[in-house]
């Protein structure tokens, strides 16, 4: 007897009938929007991404300003990650780690304790740090009161945020931004914040101002890590498209035998040089480096000093470190941040600078409707008080009169024709605001509300009225930056030149070849042998059909015997092409592959090659690699066991890389395979005469021993 297993059917309604692709692009997608609009890009208004303007807004709510007493930073993170950003203390504590270091170049929250100093430190545990606005921080904040932004619920519904701060200067020009999303990534530098809020009063009174003009306000970026901009390349197409790429140089001077690194590049790590440098001395690239100490304490600052051996000059390793390591990098801006309806998109420093001013309007609009609604209530009120005093005695009758507080309501409202808000609040009111005196300070109220009840209104419907008081305070928040660590940090240096040229700080980075620098057949760079590098395209090619061409990238300073890839394998040859040449790929089943290496991108020395000729059997191969020109005569001697041929380089067509080539080699009958192959410049000859390569001419091995020899 066999027990059976009861399953029960599957509800139906539990089924989700989507396919792995639909699921996941479907969720890929929604992640991708969250990701950009929520977390990793700023807006262009306030300037900030969702978590910074959460937690200065938790800070200004904890009333956590100048002058306050400060809280535990563990206690604020806490605070935000519960009411308003559900994404742990740490992230948050990170954050606001960032706008309290010492780098930035305007520090947002005043930090107490050990905050970062420099590039990559790591702050202390967030249980003993203190933190609370700074000046600038809390004019990010100050106008919330005043209803100034909109206001949504949280992700709970359990309070309210809003959606963005009504900023009194522009945060992300300041301050820059780096972040990383779905299909997007924002890289804005810091400028001067003096120097964007001149461009900010400039701009509100011209907005078609020229760019050159706007170049002389902003002429480039200014990071609280000070640094050089090497040269004036790029600068110009940041600041008028919002993308360009410029060199960035940390501070490093000569000081007898020692070089001084004082300052770093943005982004740029302490650590990160000092690994960089220790890799190229244990490497042998910066062979004259005798000792590298880490001077940097919280008082002085940054100080890295290497050593310069005897008999080596310092000026040349500075020259190396600048070459080698991270310390000259290129920044490559893309200002890239959300618009009004939360889309990211480019802009440049122009639309930057609109899109605070268009904030500050906002601001100033909603803030002015909100005071005038309160105003117009206040000035219905006081009118009402006031129709009173004209009859006292009459309204102590009506009031005195009257059985119950609804027959006094009703008997004010119809014998001094006010409304049922005006005598409820007459109705309120102690009796010692009947006096001579408060009816004086009654009359000056009401001529300051009706004042300000003009002003207001002119502010809500005109907007050149709102331009006025957006220029005044832009004045009065100037006033923020005018101490000395304002002062310009960033040095521009329009008449240097780049040691290096790169992608980014990220990326590879290249630098021109030593002329020293030679690459021979066997595959190795070298002083002492082969072709000069210098005077041609260096290339490579591997019998499993795999090519490279390189100008040398990644070579140190120090010549040595280097591979020209890490994998040497089955190298077949190498060499340096001339200018104007091709190279030939000859396969040992008869192909032939064509190549103009201005069709094939050059590789650093860290690379291996690309696919070059695609073998058509697992048993063929490469068997020669032949610099072509399309000179007169150029041709190719192909040797199989059996016969010969000579074909004229002209006939053989120009391929891209990757490809199965051509057949040129037709065999006899029992044989399938190329013995050899080589190239002459002035053909080859048979028996004293020249053979032309169009007749296909054919004969055995053995007789062609005598007959046929390479001409010359």
């Amino acid at each position: 007897m066999t027990a059976t297993l009861d399953v029960p059917e599957q509800n139906p309604d539990l089924v989700l009938d989507q396919s792995a692709d639909d699921y996941w692009n479907h969720y890929q997608l929604t992640f991708a929007l969250y990701s950009v609009s929520d977390r990793a890009i700023p807006s262009a208004y306030d300037g900030l991404k969702p978590g910074q303007r959460r937690l200065l807004y938790q800070m200004h709510d904890s009333k956590l300003l100048p002058g306050n007493k400060p809280q535990k930073s563990s206690k604020v993170c806490s605070a935000v990650t519960g009411n308003l950003h559900p994404h742990g203390g740490a992230s948050m504590y990170g954050a606001a780690a960032l706008l309290a270091a010492e780098f930035q170049r305007v520090k947002v929250i005043d930090g107490q304790g050990a905050f970062p100093r420099i590039q990559g430190d790591i702050p202390a545990a967030d249980r003993y740090t203190e933190m609370r606005l700074s000046a600038p921080g809390a004019a990010l904040t100050a106008e919330l009161d005043d209803h100034a932004v909109p206001m949504v619920a949280t992700f709970d519904g359990e309070w309210t945020e809003p959606t963005m701060l009504p900023a009194q200067w522009p945060v992300l020009l300041c301050n820059g931004a780096v972040g990383i999303a779905e299909g997007w990534a924002t890289k804005v530098p810091a400028h001067n914040p003096r120097e964007i809020m001149a461009a900010c009063r400039a701009l509100l009174a011209r907005p078609n101002m020229t760019d050159d003009r706007l170049m002389k306000l902003i002429p480039g970026p200014d990071w609280g890590c000070g640094s050089t901009v090497v040269g004036e390349s790029g600068l110009r197409e940041y600041i008028t498209t919002g993308k360009g790429a410029f060199t960035v140089r940390g501070t490093v001077s000569v000081d007898g035998k020692n070089v001084v690194v004082t300052e770093l590049p943005p982004g740029v790590a302490s650590s990160t040089v000092q690994d960089r440098i220790r890799a190229l001395v244990e490497s042998g690239e910066l062979a004259g480096v005798a000792d590298m100490s880490d001077l940097t304490d919280r008082r002085n600052g940054l100080r890295i000093v290497v050593t310069a051996k005897r008999g080596h000059s310092a000026e040349q390793i500075r020259d190396q470190l600048l070459a080698l390591t991270p310390l000259e990098s290129t920044f490559a801006a893309s200002l890239v941040a959300l618009d009004e309806n939360r889309v990211p998109r480019w802009w440049s420093v122009r639309e930057l600078i609109a899109a605070f001013l268009q904030l500050r309007d906002s601001v100033v609009l909603h803030r002015s409707e909100y005071r005038l609604e309160k105003v117009a209530a206040r000035r219905h009120l006081v009118a009402g008080l006031m129709t009173i005093h004209l009859d006292i005695d009459a309204a102590v009758a009506v009031i005195r009169g009257s059985d119950t507080v609804d027959d006094a309501r009703q008997g004010l409202q119809e014998r001094f024709k006010i409304d049922e808000e005006q005598a409820n609040y007459v109705l309120g009111l102690q009796l010692r605001r009947l006096t001579k005196l408060d009816v004086i300070e009654l009359r000056a109220e009401a001529e300051k509300l009706d004042a300000e009840f003009a002003e207001l209104t002119e502010l809500v419907s005109n907007a050149d009225a709102r331009r006025v008081v957006i220029d005044k305070e832009l004045v009065e928040t100037a006033k923020l930056f005018k101490g000395a660590e304002f002062d310009r940090r960033s040095v521009l240096d329009y008449e240097a030149t780049p040691v290096t040229a790169g992608a980014d700080e990220a990326g590879p980075r290249e630098r021109k070849v030593n002329a020293s620098w030679r690459l021979d057949d066997r595959g190795v760079f070298s002083d002492s042998h082969g072709e000069l590098l210098t005077s041609g395209l260096g290339w490579a090619v591997w019998t499993d059909g795999r090519i490279k061409f390189t100008t040398g990238g990644g070579l140190p300073y120090k010549t040595r015997d280097i591979p020209v890839a890490p994998d040497i394998t089955g190298l077949l040859r190498s060499g340096v092409l001339a200018e104007g040449h091709h190279l030939a790929l000859v396969t040992r089943r008869g192909k032939i592959l064509r190549i103009d290496p201005a069709a094939v991108n050059p590789q650093g020395a860290a690379g291996n090659g690309v696919a070059g000729v695609k073998l058509a059997a697992e048993d063929d191969e490469v068997i020669a690699a032949l610099p072509v020109t399309c000179a007169n005569g150029e041709a190719v001697l192909s040797i199989s066991e059996k016969s010969w041929k000579v074909t004229e380089v002209a006939d053989i067509p120009v391929k891209g890389r990757g490809g199965a080539g051509v057949g040129f080699h037709p065999f006899v009958k029992g044989e399938d395979a190329l013995l050899a192959a080589s190239i002459s410049a002035t053909g080859f000859v048979r028996g004293g005469k020249p053979v032309r390569a169009e007749n296909r001419a054919k004969a055995s091995v053995k007789g062609a021993g005598a007959d046929v020899t390479p001409a010359g």
